[in-house]
């Protein structure tokens, strides 16, 4: 008996307290925001991977320093703790995997120009070059791209001067221009040290009688762009869309809602989904684990949320998961698939981590499986609150346990026969929980204002965790089977 009154004491503290989040603002309740300019007509910019993806400064800005007029465009490879991001922007999202010599669409252009030219400032001698990059096409194929190192130490605006070779020999139809502030490894993938630092101004294709009316190659016209970003979550989603700040929660002010976008997989159109996750894949990397996530260090322990879902496809499934690492090294895995429900619907997610303790976690939420590219998914809407492992609450309290009089559990202490009393309540469904957070009884057949009779004379002696659910709310009884 004083064990159990021991344990039921330790439960009680676990239940009620209100420390920090084992997933670090899993209600969505703190959100940060940043503003920053980029040149009009190139909204395709490494801005929103620094501010979603690496949690970083902006790193394609607007300056004065400027060749000819008031303004130039400025562009730098950052670096965190654990990577570096290199700066780009560009007129069109290429939407491919294949790299640049498949690129199609950008700018209407209808001329053949003999090269390019513009003029620079670098700070990199040796150990980085930046990249201008060229991609004609017509009729939705890639007609040529062509591609310009340029590098050293260049305090002074330089003149850059590439001519086309081979020239071209079909007229496009659109082109689109990129600058990178890094050397771009076969075409394929930028990579270059921190701090390398690129000044661009007054662009323009040579050998033509006009520029292309979208070009803006002496950036003086610029657009504003302010994001909000949930504060430890990391988004991966399309130019910054496809997630939004929603005000249709569970709890407190905020949700999270995701949705499947149009977008391009090995050069087809396909849908992708939006995801955010505790963790991040590092920059410059083909096959890697996610990094970050958050410090945990439970073998066993239940992932509970909320979610409401509207699939654009009756066969998709949106996906929670949570993956635990001891050391860097992945150990253990759980996730669950997600079906339509027009309200919000509670989940659990139990596990037991067989062998080893993590000390890390890392959650993901996606509006759409990897699987389902087909457009049809497109518009797949996700919305998710209050996630969080149940050893460690919220701080908006929805799972605290409930002392509320309107529902009576007896006897209790029982050998296992209880009668439970809803008074006024209307509940929809009950379930029943050992300590280990696995479920040993659940029922929808509760009714209001007389005695429910449940048998529980088959469980192990011990405590025991029903919790009741209605629209509104969810209730938490303890009760011991000695």
């Amino acid at each position: 008996m004083k064990k159990h009154l021991l344990l039921l004491s330790l439960v009680c503290i676990a239940i009620t307290a209100h420390g920090q989040n084992s997933i670090p603002n899993g209600n969505f309740e703190t959100w940060t925001s940043g503003t920053f300019d980029y040149p009009q007509n190139y909204p395709f910019t490494s801005n929103t991977d620094e501010f979603f993806q690496y949690h970083l400064p902006f790193n394609v800005t607007k300056i004065t320093d400027a060749y000819h007029g008031t303004y130039a465009v400025q562009l730098t490879t950052n670096a965190s703790a654990t990577d570096t991001a290199f700066a780009f922007l560009l007129n069109k999202n290429p939407n491919t995997n294949n790299g640049p010599n498949t690129w199609t669409g950008g700018m209407p252009y209808n001329q053949k120009p003999k090269g390019i030219r513009g003029y620079y400032k670098y700070n990199v001698a040796t150990a980085d070059s930046a990249t201008i990059l060229v991609a004609f096409s017509k009729a939705g194929s890639n007609i040529r791209t062509y591609f310009l190192t340029i590098g050293g130490i260049h305090n002074t605006y330089t003149l850059f001067n590439l001519t086309f070779k081979p020239a071209l020999t079909v007229t496009p139809d659109s082109v689109i221009f990129a600058a990178i502030s890094c050397k771009l490894l076969n075409g394929q993938q930028p990579h270059g040290p921190a701090g390398s630092t690129l000044k661009l101004d007054s662009v323009s294709f040579t050998g033509v009688s006009s520029q292309p009316a979208l070009m803006n190659g002496d950036f003086e016209s610029w657009q504003s762009q302010t994001y909000n970003n949930p504060a430890n979550w990391y988004v991966q989603s399309d130019n910054g869309n496809g997630f939004n700040r929603t005000t249709d929660a569970v709890k407190g002010n905020y949700a999270i809602e995701l949705k499947t976008f149009p977008g391009n997989v090995n050069n087809h159109p396909a849908a992708q989904p939006t995801q955010i996750s505790n963790g991040f894949y590092p920059k410059n990397c083909n096959q890697c684990y996610q990094m970050g996530g958050y410090p945990y260090s439970h073998q066993t322990d239940t992932l509970a949320f909320y979610y409401k879902y509207t699939p654009a496809n009756a066969s998709d499934s949106a996906w929670v998961s949570c993956s635990f690492k001891k050391n860097g090294i992945n150990i253990w895995f759980i996730g669950k698939g997600l079906h339509a429900t027009a309200s919000y619907q509670y989940v659990e997610i139990p596990f037991n981590i067989f062998g080893q303790t993590p000390d890390t976690a890392i959650t993901s939420i996606q509006s759409s499986s990897w699987n389902d590219t087909s457009l049809s998914y497109v518009g797949a809407d996700l919305k998710i609150d209050e996630i969080h492992f149940k050893s460690q609450p919220l701080t908006t309290s929805i799972f605290n346990y409930e002392n509320d009089n309107t529902i009576h559990i007896f006897p209790n202490p029982s050998n296992g026969k209880i009668q439970i009393q809803c008074s006024g309540l209307n509940v929809q469904s009950l379930e029943i929980y050992n300590m280990l957070a696995e479920k040993v009884y659940s029922t929808t057949k509760i009714l209001q204002q007389i005695l429910n009779e449940i048998d529980l004379s088959r469980l192990q002696k011990g405590i025991y965790f029903v919790k009741f659910y209605n629209e509104e709310k969810i209730y938490t009884k303890k009760i011991i089977i000695q």
